[in-house]
């Protein structure tokens, strides 16, 4: 059995293992892999962006994709793609022009999101050309893809997943943004009306407790692609011969995000300071402190029991800085694995256990009461 530098208490040795990871490559090295250009060669991509390029990002975000590696190992290629100048990774060199807004392709976006939505542009069109995965490069993996989600939606009968789903999502959204260079007034477009009746009450009422300082519109607008899935997610059938709604409730994998994605949020709160205070922890502290008790809690439960942790920005959206903004700040850099704290506990297992569950929470998607009977862009 291979050391390991922390041991697992006996109370989560019936849901972890110790594992080898699977890429042994130095950080180094693996940072420098990720500055090549590479070609397209099966389904198993992951896909992320970061604007200057992987060697450009925060080290907690390069922390975390160098995990990737090492969590999901060989069979997967990972791509951050850029907007740099002459990159071998600019996102225009893997998808057509032609499947982007105007505001992408010339750089004319503008606002305080034009990273993550120049992320969700390249979200659809990937995975639409591609195939695989797209993932936010604030996402910290505790479980290989492999024991996610991949077996169960991979398409072996095709080379490129070409989802009629995922077209449909990536047409909307670029459709909603033309002639445009900002997410305001998004939720003006007809195609997106239906979101001036929303709130925050369905996502308060299902365990969310985010503090947000803006209007609903505001966040809806923020996350338009989100409300372009919500969409087709009510389109019946109208001609052409497919049935959006049916179509999501028969053939996407659902799961559980509040339990396998913001596992960090159940336990330490929905504020960055709370969770930024639970990591940086001592492993030395007093033990029967409640500070050390959440934090073993926090810690453990991840490692156990979550896919991913979504690490969150949230820019001008919430009372406090999120966890995200806190990690980025002049003196923080090393936090997010410091040495001897919670933070360099979970950072190590994430790699080298292995959650010995055999699946993840999924969750079965009523057909709303509700439906319309309309193209995609239909208004």
């Amino acid at each position: 059995m291979p050391q390991s530098k922390f041991s697992i208490p006996a109370e989560f040795r019936d849901q972890l293992e110790v594992a080898e990871p699977l890429d042994s490559r130095s950080d180094e090295a693996i940072l420098v892999s990720l500055s090549k250009h590479k070609p397209v060669t099966s389904e198993k991509n992951i896909w992320a962006f970061w604007h200057a390029g992987a060697a450009a990002m925060p080290q907690w975000c390069q922390r975390n994709i160098i995990d990737w590696h090492r969590i999901c190992g060989p069979s997967w290629t990972i791509r951050v793609l850029d907007t740099v100048p002459n990159s071998p990774n600019h996102a225009l060199k893997y998808i057509r022009p032609e499947l982007l807004p105007e505001t992408f392709v010339k750089g004319t976006m503008d606002g305080p999101y034009v990273g993550p939505h120049s992320a969700d542009f390249l979200r659809g069109a990937s995975l639409y050309m591609y195939g695989g995965v797209f993932m936010d490069a604030g996402i910290i993996l505790t479980r290989s893809l492999d024991r996610i989600c991949w077996p169960a939606i991979a398409d072996p009968t095709t080379p490129y997943n070409g989802d009629p789903f995922i077209q449909r999502w990536h047409e909307l959204f670029v459709h909603v943004w033309k002639d445009k260079n900002s997410y305001k007034g998004m939720t003006e477009n007809p195609l997106l009306s239906f979101a001036l009746k929303q709130d925050f009450s369905a996502s308060v009422a299902r365990g969310f407790k985010w503090e947000f300082i803006v209007d609903p519109l505001t966040v809806f607008e923020y996350i338009t692609q989100v409300v372009a899935w919500q969409r087709l997610c009510l389109l019946e059938e109208a001609g052409d011969g497919f049935s959006c709604v049916d179509y999501a409730g028969e053939n996407i994998m659902w799961f559980d995000v509040l339990e396998e994605n913001w596992g960090f949020e159940t336990i330490a709160g929905f504020t960055g300071q709370e969770a930024f205070d639970v990591l940086a922890t001592r492993l030395d502290a007093d033990s029967e402190s409640e500070e050390y008790k959440k934090a073993y809690k926090m810690a453990w439960h991840f490692l156990a029991q979550c896919s991913m942790q979504k690490i969150t920005h949230g820019k001008h959206l919430t009372k406090t800085p999120a966890l995200g903004l806190l990690w980025d700040l002049e003196g923080n850099e090393g936090k997010h694995d410091e040495e001897g704290t919670f933070a360099e506990l979970l950072r190590y297992g994430t790699v080298h256990f292995r959650q010995t569950r055999e699946g993840i929470r999924v969750v079965d998607v009523e057909r709303p009461k509700e439906t319309m009977r309309k193209g995609v862009l239909e208004p």
